[in-house]
């Protein structure tokens, strides 16, 4: 999500310092542009495309329509429509009003039948018997598809492949029908979803190594309050019922100093005030716990080697860090999820 209205007041800035006088614009997702009146025109024509497609979404907004809706209403001019950089070959406008209509209004659209609907899985298997079961949903289904109704077949089996991710028929011609509409996608974007999405269908989660830890280079760029708020995204919060842990830390070669408390399930920290009667307190370079986190040496080893100046009970930092998920690296996008800690 990003701010349409915004990103056309900036191309109009850029308008104004540049026009005429650019010979040549490198932009993130085209290749280059050369020449003051085609980089004047281009600058004018994306600054009109965000102003449409921001203003637009309001408008129909105003009236009442929801952003599946608005998507499905909007159309670019013309004169938009035609410019090479106006298509949707990455991102598209239908995609994009929907992104506009999320920053002003969220995900709920006033419809209260969306407001607290059955999650995927649950949906699926009522959607499967209120259909009359899966081989009636087949059915229907091969003759939607035969029709080119590809969008309705890709919703329809998406409940059954939930209900019955084992259903081979099921997963084969959605499938076959993520794989059309990504034949038809402009936006390659989309095109790669629809394609991905088929893959896994046919063959499965691909098989990807773990995660690697990351970069030492990565790590010293960071600021230390940011690592902190990495740990509470890892901190799986039902592991954490009914815990306190209260760590202190002072880093040498930065000055600086936290503390770290874990209380209700949720981390929090905060700098500059470390706290009395905490469980444990720790004293180390920020270099070290950089390396750390970078697996380039373990806790107990940099304390082992001096590293680490410690008081009160270490094995706190532990129990804490046994809270801590392991993300993986690829997860199911078509199908349940067959590992979801919680």
């Amino acid at each position: 999500m990003r701010d349409a209205l915004a990103w056309s007041k900036y191309l109009n800035e850029a308008l104004r310092l540049w026009d005429g006088k650019a010979e040549a614009m490198c932009g993130q997702h085209h290749w280059p542009v050369w020449g003051a009146e085609r980089i004047g025109t281009m600058i004018r024509q994306q600054r009109d495309l965000y102003k449409f497609a921001h203003d637009q979404t309001i408008r129909l907004m105003n009236h009442g329509l929801t952003a599946a809706e608005i998507a499905e209403t909007i159309k670019l001019p013309k004169s938009l429509q035609g410019a090479w950089h106006g298509r949707g070959y990455y991102g598209h406008i239908r995609h994009n009003v929907k992104a506009i209509y999320q920053k002003y209004l969220g995900w709920y659209d006033a419809n209260p039948v969306n407001l607290d609907p059955l999650p995927p899985v649950e949906a699926g298997r009522k959607y499967v018997e209120y259909m009359g079961g899966a081989d009636a949903i087949l059915a229907r289904a091969a003759a939607d598809f035969d029709k080119g109704e590809f969008r309705f077949v890709a919703q329809a089996l998406g409940h059954l492949v939930f209900a019955e991710p084992d259903n081979a028929a099921a997963r084969g011609l959605l499938a076959d029908t993520l794989e059309q509409l990504g034949y038809a996608a402009e936006s390659a974007t989309w095109r790669n979803a629809y394609l991905f999405g088929a893959q896994e269908l046919r063959q499965g989660m691909p098989k990807v190594p773990a995660r690697p830890p990351m970069p030492r280079e990565t790590l010293a760029a960071l600021r230390t309050s940011q690592l902190w708020d990495v740990m509470g995204i890892r901190l799986n919060g039902p592991k954490a019922e009914g815990k306190h842990i209260v760590l202190n830390w002072h880093f040498s070669d930065t000055g600086e100093t936290f503390v770290l408390n874990l209380e209700n399930c949720a981390l929090t920290y905060a700098e500059g005030m470390p706290a009395e009667g905490a469980d444990a307190s720790f004293t180390l370079a920020r270099s070290t716990l950089d390396e750390v986190i970078a697996k380039l040496t373990s806790f107990p080893e940099a304390v082992a080697a001096g590293k680490v100046k410690l008081a009160g009970n270490p094995m706190k930092l532990a129990e804490l860090m046994g809270l801590m998920d392991e993300f993986p690296r690829m997860f199911e996008i078509v199908e349940p999820k067959r590992a979801v800690v919680v």
